[in-house]
């Protein structure tokens, strides 16, 4: 029985993922909010690599973002409605490339892996970076030093060995514990 519990949610999983087959590369062209011609493009199967291409004003630029989009599940469920929320996510930046995370508003709460990071960490503009800043030094003074105390691991004796007799075995370190508080 455990066995099968243990198995269902397994095989599941892996069903799932084997059958998301691979991802077809994608062009979505938009315009960010300095009225630059950008266009987005993605590649890649498992780990999305998202390039973005902005003209404009004289300049041209370009950058790479890496991210999983299959940890999101508004991404499993319907892709084109991903994608296409993602150019109206750019849409709203003035310069893409310059942000250090691409955050999908589908997947506010997804695990990280599933945000566009950077695929080469120095493609930051200096603007994009956090202006370097000494360390401040802090005078602290010294805390007594601590009386000996029983670490973690080290137990009562006399509390385990009544624990045993009392306890079932799953919550022995759980009664040990209690009954050494009333112990001392």
């Amino acid at each position: 029985m455990r066995f099968g519990t243990i198995l269902l949610p397994v095989l599941v999983f892996f069903t799932g993922t084997l059958a998301q087959g691979p991802d077809t590369d994608r062009q979505i062209p938009f315009q960010n909010k300095d009225r630059e011609a950008c266009l987005m493009s993605t590649s890649g199967q498992g780990e999305i690599r998202l390039k973005i291409e902005c003209r404009g004003q004289g300049k041209t630029y370009s950058c790479e973002f890496t991210g999983k989009p299959s940890y999101c599940r508004a991404y499993n469920q319907k892709r084109d409605a991903y994608w296409s929320q993602l150019s109206q996510d750019l849409r709203k930046m003035s310069k893409p490339c310059e942000a250090p995370l691409i955050k999908h508003s589908m997947c506010p709460r997804a695990p990280s892996p599933s945000q566009f990071k950077p695929a080469d960490p120095n493609q930051q503009s200096d603007t994009a970076k956090s202006p370097t800043k000494k360390p401040v030094t802090k005078k602290t003074t010294k805390k007594p030093a601590p009386t000996k105390s029983k670490g973690p691991d080290q137990e009562n004796p006399k509390a385990m060995k009544i624990a045993k007799d009392h306890c079932s075995w799953f919550f022995q370190k759980f009664c040990s514990y209690i009954i050494e508080i009333f112990i001392n």
